[in-house]
């Protein structure tokens, strides 16, 4: 890509189920117009459902959470926050590939080129995942 691409996206969401579609849209949105080749947007796609997601089943006593977004050139950088109570990482264990959850993680991790979790114990949480973005010609 020629021209250098920089978007930036912040949302602070109420922690309901609803929503992580219309987040998941709204990014997907603005990426596939700045040319990002669907593959690469369905990695994302994914990886931002798992994000919100994990926050909507863990982060209980949270209300709201935040999404940070950062494309500069061809890095995004994409933040899920939240203040819900945190935990302490080294303890989770990944899922079987058959259960039907507990692998959100594993799944962010498999689609990402970098992932990061921050957590407080007692405070909230952070998940902050890259993804190298490819262009459609």
């Amino acid at each position: 890509m020629t021209d250098e691409v920089h978007l930036q996206m912040s949302l602070d969401l109420p922690r309901e189920s609803e929503r992580v579609g219309q987040t998941r849209r709204m990014l997907d949105g603005a990426l596939a117009g700045a040319g990002v080749e669907e593959d690469c947007r369905d990695d994302i796609r994914i990886a931002l459902t798992e994000a919100c997601t994990n926050v909507i089943e863990h982060a209980a006593l949270a209300a709201t959470y935040h999404v940070d977004v950062t494309v500069e050139g061809d890095r995004c950088v994409i933040e899920v926050t939240d203040d819900g109570g945190g935990f302490d990482p080294s303890r989770v264990r990944p899922g079987d590939l058959m259960d039907d959850s507990g692998r959100g993680l594993q799944m962010v991790a498999a689609v990402v080129d970098g992932l990061d979790v921050v957590s407080v114990d007692g405070t909230g949480t952070m998940l902050r995942f890259t993804k190298q973005l490819t262009w459609r010609r």
